[in-house]
């Protein structure tokens, strides 16, 4: 057979030979009978134009005709085919008229899914224009050379324009000079190119008044932006601006401390005499507030004052407060509603009146508040540091906040320590963190062996942070992370050269990189080898072992105090 015919007979598309004289098809391939549902017999010699929809017919007649009148080689058309029980498919053709033979030899291929989604993407954006027509907002894009796609009635009405005359034109030539050097502009352009909304409220220059604008980076590379008028907003915030300033320049004449909150009793503004007293702004306060108040009775008064909002009741107590310099004082404080017309709560009003002196009672905490605000520093501090250089060190979002948590699991554990009598042992510390791994410290693979040695209250959270960073490390790279690993950690005494204390954590049986130790320095590997030294003067070394990671200490141990001789196994 010759390669012709052989491609004739297998293409899966249609194939068809068709007579321009008398418009009757002289040939088709069988994959044309199986779509079509005609046999060979029953299409042969049939006119071309009775498998095409009637609603189509005329337009394809015309288009061959015209390829055959201007002696065109090529036709591409597309119609609608009928099958033999009257269904019909959507067909691209592509064929090629021979003067000489009189015939169109034609290829046709089913490309109704593609018409479907054709016509779903029109009915799509008629919908999205009758949206984008109704909103409220003014709305126009951009693509990604800065031509205007789309504006809608408001943003052609907003901009003085037609959408006609700026159509197809870049952005930035359809406003003056001046309008495209403005930061308003400016922030477009970075949406443009950082891919991320913005929202900005500007002034215009070319009608005087006040425009908010939202910009979103669309999939196709260009910017949607809506933007509606807000000089009536504004001039209404300018109003309340003016008046708010009225009413505090005479608040704040008076002496005592005067302040508002929302219907939930949060706050929202307060005077300069209450700024004066205790030194935080309304917004401090939302999150301080109660800390303001004598722990002694703050939990009391605050139910009290909340079963007040819930039953829309006056408040009125004595009450112990702290100012700025530290001192509780007594204040009497009266808080009184402010109800709208249905009965609800819309504001609270407060005044706190300074009656210390003839309470003839101060405050005496300052020393444990002192001290309470220097822990939490430390505490904070430490958590700041420990999410920098997590942060530092993690490959993704997932990675961050799968090390922090862990870091400040170890640094909660510490905290429980340090309140426990005997939180201070080295070996109770092994312990718990090795268990809070999921490691069994009795399991034959772990050898713990060392006196029970009494830590400085100031060397556990350092310490435990580096156990929880070797732990950490045994867990996903070492002794822990194969079959075949081992853990050995042993410390001891040694008085040479003042008390110390000795720490080797070794581990083996682990396949390590024949080629060269780590060299990316992490979070938990500066934590073992250049925090301890700096932190506690300890001597830190960590070695690289053919089977395995050695980590040696030596750290100092002022009034070092043994708790027994027994070893810790």
């Amino acid at each position: 057979m010759p390669s012709s015919d052989r491609f004739f007979t297998l293409s899966p598309d249609l194939l068809s030979v068709v007579n321009m004289h008398d418009g009757r098809l002289m040939r088709v391939n069988p994959a044309a009978c199986r779509i079509l549902g005609w046999s060979e017999a029953e299409l042969l010699h049939r006119p071309f134009l009775e498998l095409v929809h009637r609603d189509d017919r005329e337009k394809a007649a015309a288009e061959m005709a015209a390829a055959v009148a201007a002696g065109q080689a090529n036709l591409r058309m597309e119609c609608r085919s009928l099958r033999k029980d009257g269904s019909h498919f959507w067909t691209e053709w592509h064929s090629t008229y021979f003067p000489s033979e009189g015939l169109f030899y034609g290829i046709g291929r089913d490309i109704t899914e593609r018409k479907q989604a054709e016509a779903a993407l029109v009915a799509a954006q008629t919908e999205r224009n009758a949206v984008l027509e109704s909103i409220a907002d003014a709305f126009y894009s951009v693509d990604a050379e800065w031509r205007l796609t789309y504006a809608n009635a408001r943003a052609t009405a907003l901009l003085s324009r037609s959408a006609e005359t700026m159509l197809g034109r870049r952005l930035f030539d359809l406003v003056s000079a001046k309008a495209a050097a403005s930061p308003q502009f400016a922030l477009v352009r970075r949406a443009m190119l950082e891919r991320r909304q913005l929202d900005v409220e500007y002034l215009s220059d070319s009608t005087g008044r006040w425009i908010a604008a939202r910009i979103y980076p669309r999939d196709d590379g260009g910017l949607s932006i809506y933007f509606h008028d807000i000089t009536e907003r504004k001039h209404i915030e300018e109003a309340l601006r003016a008046s708010r300033a009225h009413f505090e320049a005479v608040a704040n004449l008076v002496p005592d401390m005067l302040w508002r909150s929302g219907p939930e009793g949060t706050p929202t503004w307060i005077n300069q005499g209450w700024f004066n007293y205790h030194g935080h702004t309304a917004e401090e306060l939302r999150d301080a507030g109660w800390k303001l108040l004598h722990p002694d009775n703050a939990g009391e008064i605050r139910a009290s004052f909340e079963a007040a909002v819930r039953n829309k009741q006056p408040f009125i107590d004595e009450q112990r407060i702290r100012r700025r310099d530290g001192v509780y004082r007594w204040c009497l404080v009266r808080v009184q509603m402010l109800l709208d017309s249905k009965g609800e709560v819309t504001a609270w009003f407060g005044a706190a009146t300074d009656i210390d002196d003839l309470k003839r009672a101060q405050g005496q905490q300052e020393l444990l508040i002192a001290e309470l605000q220097h822990r939490t520093r430390n505490l904070l501090a430490i958590v700041r540091s420990l999410a920098a250089q997590t942060l530092t060190d993690s490959a993704s979002l997932e990675d961050f906040g799968e090390r922090f948590n862990s870091r400040l699991g170890a640094l909660s554990r510490v905290q429980s320590f340090l309140s426990q009598d005997a939180a201070s042992d080295i070996g109770q510390l092994l312990r718990a963190e090795l268990a809070a791994h999921g490691v069994e410290p009795d399991e034959p693979r772990v050898i713990l062996e060392g006196p029970p040695v009494e830590l400085p209250i100031g060397h556990v959270q350092p310490l435990a942070l580096a156990v929880h960073e070797l732990t950490t490390n045994a867990l996903k790279h070492g002794a822990f992370a194969t079959p075949s690993g081992r853990l050995a950690v042993r410390w001891w005494m040694e008085s040479e050269k003042g008390s110390s204390l000795s720490f080797e954590w070794r581990e083996s049986g682990v396949e390590m990189p024949k080629d060269e130790k780590p060299v990316h320095r992490g979070f938990g590997l500066d934590l073992i080898e250049r925090g301890l030294p700096y932190q506690l003067g300890a001597i830190a070394r960590v070695a690289f072992a053919s089977d395995g990671i050695v980590y040696k200490l030596v750290l100092p141990l002022p009034n070092a105090n043994p708790i027994a001789p027994a070893l810790v196994a």
